[in-house]
This record gives structure tokens, sequence and C-alpha cells, in this order.
């Protein structure tokens, strides 16, 4: 792929108060917005198609981010022009990364193109690369202005720092058409309960821009994927003018992180709940009990902690090594899970205005999940130096685990950097009935009950997201 500095200008101004230039070679795009701090850029890639079929309805079964572009001029199908564009994340990358980073998301953008090539063919629809479009058809997108917008992942008309309101005056919804405001002071520790898990996520989508519009970090434990939403905007724009905001949907700067992308040395299991997780017996038990210290990294010091252990008449060699080969075993299934934790990811730049989310991919059915999100976690207890916020959608089976739970909640709830924001069908869920201060109820949908310590609770209708959302948002209050 060419380099990023010969491809052609399809625009290049002032978009939202930063600098923007989308620039396109054949029928890739990319949208580059740039803030004061000239060593980063916020970076977002497309390919586009044009389109002869009913493509909507295919678009809302795909697991991949998509828009559809639709051009329509008089009576009949013939003077409707559709165009099908994938798209990647909204990142922040060092500028100096700018075209590895492109020539990565150009061939992810092509690996799904091939998947859905291959179910494509199963319908009526037929999509052709932008390249290979008549230059009529092809002039149709290229000579209509809303594309800069559809290709453009910012705010048209508003400053990142005054997304909404100020850090001191938050939306958070409406009662009886008054909008209802709450500072992140009151926001530092919340569990989220009740309806549907989808309902429950939206509203923490709503506490997390919050703190993105605060120019805050939100760091996300996600086994559904729906957090990724936050880097792309809301498609209803409707629905952000009938609660009066005073903002165009945008999407916020997102680093996906893979599960154990991030290693944990291997001690952040406790040893009992390492014995227990293998169900290490007898004399193998014992044995681990000796060789699993407090500084043990990996599977293979653990390894050799064994091997230094001198023989008895119990611990044999023949059970040194019928242990070893366990761990072998152990150590293949779970390769490159164990090491140093360096969470320079977590604390790299990003622009001043805005916020950026942390998404930590989790695998909810892998054993080890709960010990990754306790080791992250109170790393970044030790290293944190600035407010963020935390959300583990799915946190009963995290915080009533008996060897790590009571010390992780007592990690966010003493750490005044750590604010958190945790979820659960029910709080009878918690072994612990108090996990967090503010509680938030969701009857369904945006429908919530918000109970503050020592005052009566609220019932309104969360706002909805200026970024990407499934529910149904209900506009007016339902009456009690």
């Amino acid at each position: 792929m060419a380099q990023i500095t010969t491809w052609s200008t399809l625009f290049e101004g002032v978009y939202g108060q930063k600098d923007l230039a989308i620039l396109f070679n054949d029928d890739y795009f990319v949208s580059l917005l740039r803030s004061k701090d000239p060593s980063s850029v916020l970076v977002q890639l497309y390919k586009v198609f044009g389109v002869d079929g009913d493509i909507e309805l295919f678009a809302e079964t795909l697991p991949n981010q998509c828009i559809v572009f639709e051009k329509h001029f008089d009576i009949g199908d013939k003077n409707t022009h559709k165009f099908f564009i994938l798209n990647t994340d909204t990142e922040i990358v060092d500028s100096s990364q700018l075209n590895e980073h492109i020539e990565k998301k150009i061939l992810k953008l092509n690996k799904i193109t091939s998947s859905i090539i291959s179910i494509i063919k199963s319908y009526n629809i037929k999509l052709l690369s932008l390249k290979m479009l008549p230059p009529e058809q092809k002039n149709y997108f290229f000579y209509d202005p809303f594309i800069v917008k559809v290709l453009t992942n910012s705010p048209n008309n508003i400053e990142f720092s005054s997304a909404i309101s100020s850090v001191d005056k938050l939306l958070v919804g409406r009662k009886n058409g008054i909008t209802i405001n709450a500072s992140l002071e009151n926001l530092r520790s919340i569990v989220v309960t009740g309806s549907e898990e989808e309902d429950r996520i939206f509203a923490m989508k709503v506490i997390a821009e919050n703190y993105l519009l605060s120019s805050k970090k939100v760091i996300v434990f996600d086994s559904t994927g729906v957090f990724k939403t936050l880097s792309y905007p809301q498609q209803k724009e409707e629905l952000l003018s009938a609660f009066d905001m005073k903002v165009s949907p945008f999407g916020f700067p997102i680093n996906t992180i893979d599960f154990f992308k991030i290693k944990i040395p291997l001690y952040t299991i406790p040893k009992l709940a390492f014995i227990n997780l293998f169900k290490f017996t007898g004399v193998s038990q014992k044995i681990i009990d000796q060789a699993y210290t407090d500084n043990v990294k990996d599977i293979s010091e653990l390894i050799a902690n064994i091997a230094a252990i001198g023989i008895t008449d119990e611990i044999t060699d023949f059970e040194k090594w019928r242990i070893i080969s366990k761990l072998n075993i152990i150590d293949d299934v779970y390769c490159g899970y164990f090491g140093e934790t360096d969470l320079s990811i977590v604390f790299e730049s990003t622009y001043k205005n805005i916020g950026s989310s942390k998404v930590f991919m989790i695998n909810r059915n892998n054993p080890l999940h709960v010990y990754y999100i306790y080791g992250i976690l109170k790393k970044l207890s030790e290293e944190v130096k600035e407010d963020v916020l935390v959300i583990i959608p799915q946190a009963s089976d995290v915080f009533n685990n008996s060897f790590i739970g009571n010390e992780l909640l007592t990690i966010l709830k003493e750490n005044p950097k750590l604010n958190y924001c945790i979820g659960a069908g029910h709080i009878d869920d918690f072994i612990d009935k108090e996990p967090a201060t503010v509680k938030i109820e969701v009857i369904s949908n945006n429908d919530v009950v918000i109970r503050y310590p020592d005052k009566d609770p609220l019932r309104l209708l969360l706002r909805p997201t200026l970024t990407s959302s499934n529910i149904e948002i209900k506009k007016e209050e339902t009456t009690i």
C-alpha cells in the first residue's frame, strides 16, 4: 500500500474545532483528526462499495461496524444510489506509526471483506468496489458534501471540552421535562442492577460518556463486545434533540485490548486458588505449597522451584516429574498469560480535552478471567496518578470470589483515583450488599431509579448516548 503522503485529499480543514483531513486511495478512506498535540492523531479507516440490492437488512445481521449511505434523486430504483462502508474503530495513533497502523487496518478491512463476500452470495445483493464503479455513480459519492460527515467521527459544532456541559454539570437524564445533572463527585462508586443486561450496559455507557467528556480515562472489562460501540456515533441523531442535547453524535477514542494481551504475574493467583483451580492434591499439593512463592512470575519459574526442591521419602523424583509434566500441559494451555504486567498502553498520552477508553476483552468461560481482572486492577491501583473510571459489567463473580473478591473491592473503595461502576442482575447477587455508594436500578430501557446516599430515590429517563446504542429510548416517563 502506498504511503499516506501519496493519497489523494477529499477534505482538509477545520471540523469540530479540530484539524481534519480525509484522504483516499482507490476504495480506502482514512479520517485523520488532530489536536494541538502533533505527536498523535485520531484515526479511522473505511472501505467503500457500491451496492445493488437491499443492503439495509443485511447490514443489521453483521457483527462488524458499517455504514449504509443512500442518495435518492427521483422516482424509481435507478435514481437511488446506495453505498456500503466498512469502518474500523476510532483509535489514537502515534504520528510516527501512522503508515504502519493504516496498513494493519487495511489488512483487517480486507479480511472482513472476504468474509462478507462469502456470506453475501446467499443474498440477492451485489457489492462492487468503489474504484470499479462507473464514473457517474462514483461521482454521486464524491460530490456529496454529506460524505465528509459520514467519514468523520467527530462532533461537528462543539469543542470536546464543552461537549455537553462543564465537569460540574453533566447531563444524566430528564424527569417531568426537567434536565437532571450530576457531578462526577456523585458518580464515583456505582452499582447498576435490574432489567436486562443490555439495559444495564446502556446505563453504564451514559456514566462512561460523562467521564470521557470530562477528559477522564475509562477502563472496561468487557465480555460482550458492546463497549466497542463507544468508538462510533449514535445513528439516531433525533434522540439527542428530544432531550435538548445541544450536540451532534460522535464516538470516543478507544483501544481494544485482547484477553491476556497484557500479562499478569503467576503469583497474582493466590496459592490456594491455584491449587484448587488445577486440582493439586496429596503430595502434589505439598510440592506446590513449597514451590509457589510470593514472587513466582510464570510457570517456568514454578517448575524451576520444583526442580530445586530436595528429595525426601515423600517427595520423590517421580512425584516431582509427574507434577512438572502437568505444569507443562498447563503452560501450553495458558501460554503467554503470565509475566510482568505492563500497563503502558493504559497510561499512554491522549487528547487533552477528551477522554479515551481502554476496553479489555474478557472471556468469562476461562477460569482465569477473575484473576486477570484482579491482577490488572491491583497493578493499576499501584500506578494510577489521575482519576479513572473502571467498569465491570458482570461483577458478581469477581467480587464474590472467596480468594480475591474482598481484597479487590477494598482496593476500589479505598483508592481515591479509582472510580468504578459495576453491574449485576440483582443487588443480592453480591455477597457484600453495599458494593457501591450510588445504586442505579434499571426498570426497563433507559427508565431507571437512582439511589444516592441519604436522599430520596430519583426516577428518571437516562439521556440517549452520544455513541451507538440498540435499546429503545423512552421519551416520556411512565406514570406510577
